[in-house]
């Protein structure tokens, strides 16, 4: 009975041994990662809305294609207004950060670099930005894992489904027409944008794109 009762401590204590480790081992895997977002829209079509980032583990979902977009991915998608996703989404289990990138909008052809922490292999990257001269495309990444070395991502333009794509300049805030906050509700879910197709004021030569609209690349640096 005795040696059962030593060995049963003796195992006790290498569970917490190895307990302990895991949680210093969780602690020491918090890694800095270099995002790069360029704008790959032709030149004076489609800047792009500062980002906002939102660092999170897998109990957290921010968007995805096939669902309805929230009120914080609409906010973004129709009038690059990161507020209310934000400070909305912090309050949601497993999200450890959320923050706008700073430096304004990116040019068409331009880039601009940013700078997230996350645990390696188990925190993952969600990231919005608005095509701006549009209704409500935006573009960016859905729960992307923080793994390796890193990535280099090309992405497409997705439609919110939360804004009807009239193309008229009364419903669109960017440099094109000047007008926030102006909505022509849809109901649809989230789905890969058309492009600018001409049945409104906006003329597809101008502000129109092809193939991806943005190229994400993400780099450990730590």
């Amino acid at each position: 009975m005795r040696r059962l009762l030593l060995l049963a401590l003796a195992l006790g204590l290498a569970v917490g041994l190895t307990a302990a480790t895991a949680t210093a081992d969780s602690s020491s895997d918090e890694r800095t990662w270099r995002v790069t977002v360029k704008n790959l829209t032709p030149e004076g079509s489609q800047p792009l809305s500062p980002p906002l980032f939102v660092v999170h583990s897998q109990r957290a979902d921010v968007w995805s294609v096939g669902d309805i977009a929230n009120h914080g991915v609409a906010a973004i998608a129709e009038d690059a207004n990161n507020s209310p996703l934000e400070s909305a989404v912090v309050q949601l289990p497993g999200v450890r950060n959320a923050f706008t990138g700073a430096g304004g909008p990116i040019p068409s052809g331009q880039s601009k670099t940013y700078y997230v922490q996350g645990q390696a292999g188990r925190d993952r990257l969600t990231l919005l930005t608005m095509l701006v001269n549009t209704n409500d495309a935006f573009t960016g990444l859905d729960s992307r894992q923080l793994v390796g070395q890193g990535a280099v991502l090309y992405k497409m333009a997705y439609d919110a489904g939360s804004e009807r794509n009239n193309e008229l300049k009364g419903y669109i805030p960017g440099p094109c027409c000047g007008n926030p906050f102006v909505r022509d509700p849809e109901g649809e879910l989230i789905r890969m944008h058309p492009g600018i197709t001409g049945v409104g004021e906006l003329d597809p030569a101008v502000y129109g794109w092809t193939g991806p609209v943005a190229k994400i690349t993400i780099e450990r640096v730590d």
